[in-house]
């Protein structure tokens, strides 16, 4: 065999999860998938903090892949090697962890930066409309808001943003998908720039949907081929309406292009494929996707979000990145904040919090009797508590319309 073929064959070692150091390459955590919080089986170790996450998680032996990554030498005893800086550029930056405050307090603080964020976005669509100068620098600020919020806590400003008025949906969508692609981001350790842009880019991705005909938009059912060609053309218009004033960082442009490409080729305007797309462009196109399902539109709906994520899941390996599907279902949870479920007492409930280091025991407020079919005295229950908890795990998500309940009023808020 050539030195050539014996450098690219795999050459996997079983190590002590211990002895990781950056530069390596694991290729199985032997763990099961909810048995530890990161959301890849297969990724470059590039920093210290990565180890003791795994460390922490009870990962206890991991294998690594010598061709692709570093190996330990055996004479090098593991307490004098040294840990190297981060080679992923965009993990250098470590976000600045947030003081903790409730998630009561937070929601409040986030219902106020939703109010100013909706307001910038709108400002930034009103320019756009009049043909005036239009400065996404100006968003930069709020960004910064948005990112310190959701590393306080994930489930206050994204749930908020979704519960949009139709004749508000497309700033709302706006934030409400920058708020997802943060949370995403910070879930799998991206720095703070990257996270920046990302969220940016999700801001401004629907610029160019200003200059599309509102009933194009809205319009139910097929679109014939020439109005699918206008509506495909928002993509390019929007990066055209910016590039024109605001010189946009290289992740955030993308996050413009790609929004709409499909992991199997079958989106637009490009019809990339698989990881041609950049990773901003595959993690915005499953925030934008989730996001619109569970929004009320002119023409159908919205879908809850356990029925969103159900399809976000079937999607993965085709629509969307499989491994990146798998994030974002970590990010949010199983059962996402505003869920309706069916507890094993006949009781339903609505997910007001959600444990994302145990996705199928979230926090939850207990508010009808499926059996009865009536109303009974709200109570908040902790699923994850073995005492104290008389109502059983969750049996299955359930419809707000199937049971004639208004899900906005039992929105956590």
């Amino acid at each position: 065999m050539t030195g050539k073929a014996e450098a690219g064959r795999a050459m996997i070692r079983k190590i002590p999860a211990a002895k990781l150091i950056p530069g390596m390459y694991v290729v199985d955590l032997h763990k099961g998938w909810f048995e530890h919080s990161l959301w890849r089986r297969h990724f470059p170790v590039h920093d210290e903090a990565l180890v003791q996450r795994l460390i922490a998680d009870g990962v206890t032996e991991v294998s690594i892949d010598t061709s692709r990554g570093a190996d330990l030498p055996p004479e090098v005893p593991v307490s004098v090697v040294k840990r190297g800086r981060p080679r992923h550029p965009s993990r250098v930056e470590a976000l600045v962890p947030e003081p903790t405050v409730s998630l009561a307090e937070e929601r409040r603080r986030a219902s106020r930066l939703l109010r100013e964020a909706t307001d910038k976005v709108q400002e930034l669509i009103v320019v756009a409309r009049t043909g005036r100068v239009v400065e996404a620098g100006t968003l930069e600020p709020v960004v910064g808001k948005m990112i310190e919020s959701v590393a306080r806590n994930p489930d206050a400003l994204a749930p908020l943003a979704r519960l949009k008025r139709i004749e508000t949906y497309a700033t709302h969508h706006a934030v409400a998908t920058a708020a997802l692609v943060i949370a995403m981001a910070q879930q799998q350790s991206l720095g703070r720039s990257e996270i920046e842009q990302l969220a940016l880019g999700t801001l401004v991705k629907d610029v160019g949907q200003v200059a599309l005909d509102a009933r194009l938009i809205t319009k139910p059912g097929e679109l014939s081929s020439q109005e699918r060609s206008l509506v495909h053309s928002h993509v390019e218009e929007g990066l055209a309406v910016l590039d024109a004033t605001t010189r946009l960082p290289e992740t955030a442009v993308a996050v413009v292009l790609e929004h709409h490409e499909r992991y199997d080729g079958s989106g637009y305007p490009y019809h990339m494929v698989g990881e041609d797309i950049s990773s901003a462009g595959r993690m915005a196109a499953i925030v934008d996707t989730y996001d619109a399902m569970t929004s009320d539109r002119p023409y159908r709906r919205a879908l809850s979000p356990a029925a969103a994520l159900k399809q976000v899941y079937e999607g993965g390996g085709f629509l969307f990145d499989p491994e990146l599907a798998a994030s974002f279902i970590r990010t949010v949870g199983i059962y996402p904040v505003g869920t309706l479920v069916r507890l094993e007492s006949g009781h339903l409930a609505v997910v007001r919090e959600v444990r994302h280091d145990d996705l199928l025991h979230p926090v939850v407020r207990v508010i009808f009797h499926a059996a009865r079919r009536q109303y009974v005295t709200p109570v908040e229950v902790d699923l994850a508590r073995r005492y104290g908890n008389h109502y059983g795990n969750i049996v299955a998500a359930e419809e707000f319309e199937d049971w004639g309940i208004n899900p906005l009023r039992w929105q956590p808020a």
